[in-house]
């Protein structure tokens, strides 16, 4: 019995035993090792979950980013319009996709990524085009202010002229150098005498002088006289209805001649013969050619 007690079955006692020991740290080793894994698929679902939704929010802040540049854009351009409310209609199509996390988010930040580079494009067109509009305004501006420039300048030269014109046709007036004016009577001689007395007075005669004038023209000029008598009437034309402008308004004038002008000074007299009896009192005598006053001259009749 001691045998059997002390020998072979006691050691198979502590074999079996043995034997229970190992297999439990054999599955210990087993359940770390599976907890262990189980814990490493976690983290990396968590890390995986994690990019997602970064890739989401950068795909999301993309796209609104993208619609907020669309909403900055401005342009008068129709077809330009036109093209970017279809491109914000595909970017909000896309973007509703992604935060509803029903589109592959690798595809839709390619899509996106296409968007923002047609985006660009319109950035770039629009830019453009209001550099040219600028450009055009300014090229505007400064052809306007040329003109205005241009037409002052010409109103100028239009005063000027207009002024050289006046200096002109001012020196282009004759003058005299010498004149005289008187009544006369005829005798039966038909001599001509100078006379003070109004009974006896028949005619007007005024001799001048035309000086030198190299401005006027020459040729045949027409000298028109006006004799105004002490009443402020003018002495009548013998030829009766005889009238003429001078200083901007017509008149009449009492007698007329041509001379002969060739810019040389020149004797010319005019004789009025109306045969209207003359009055007492002061003669005022005055010559004009081409409407102004070439000079004047006095007499008096007792």
């Amino acid at each position: 019995m001691e045998q059997s007690t002390n020998g072979t079955p006691k050691n198979r006692s502590n074999t079996g035993l043995l034997l229970l020991v190992v297999l439990l740290l054999i599955s210990n080793v087993v359940l770390l090792w599976m907890l262990m894994s189980r814990g490493k698929e976690v983290e990396q679902t968590q890390q995986q979950v994690a990019t997602l939704t970064t890739q989401k929010d950068d795909v999301t802040a993309m796209l609104e980013s993208m619609l907020n540049s669309y909403d900055t854009l401005k342009t008068e351009n129709d077809q330009i319009k036109t093209e970017m409310e279809l491109q914000k209609q595909q970017i909000e199509e896309l973007l509703d996709k992604v935060k509803r996390g029903s589109y592959d988010l690798a595809k839709a930040k390619k899509e996106a990524a296409t968007l923002r580079d047609i985006m660009k494009g319109y950035i770039y067109t629009i830019d453009t085009l209001n550099q040219r509009n600028q450009l055009l305004t300014a090229e505007k501006l400064q052809l306007t202010q040329d003109l205005g420039v241009e037409k002052a300048q010409k109103e100028a030269l239009a005063t000027e002229k207009e002024a050289l014109q006046g200096k002109v046709a001012k020196g282009a007036v004759l003058h005299t150098t010498a004149i005289n004016a008187g009544a006369l009577f005829v005798r039966s001689s038909g001599k001509q005498v100078d006379t003070e007395r109004a009974s006896k007075a028949e005619m007007v005669k005024c001799c001048f002088t035309l000086g030198e004038n190299k401005v006027t023209d020459s040729g045949d000029k027409t000298i028109y006289m006006r004799v105004l008598a002490p009443d402020g009437k003018v002495l009548p034309a013998s030829e009766g209805g005889g009238r003429f402008r001078f200083n901007g308004v017509e008149g009449e004038y009492s007698a007329k001649r041509d001379v002969n002008y060739q810019n040389q000074p020149v004797d010319a007299c005019i004789f009025w013969t109306g045969g209207e009896a003359l009055r007492s009192g002061q003669y005022i005598v005055e010559i004009y050619e081409a409407g102004a006053l070439v000079s004047k001259s006095t007499f008096n009749l007792k």
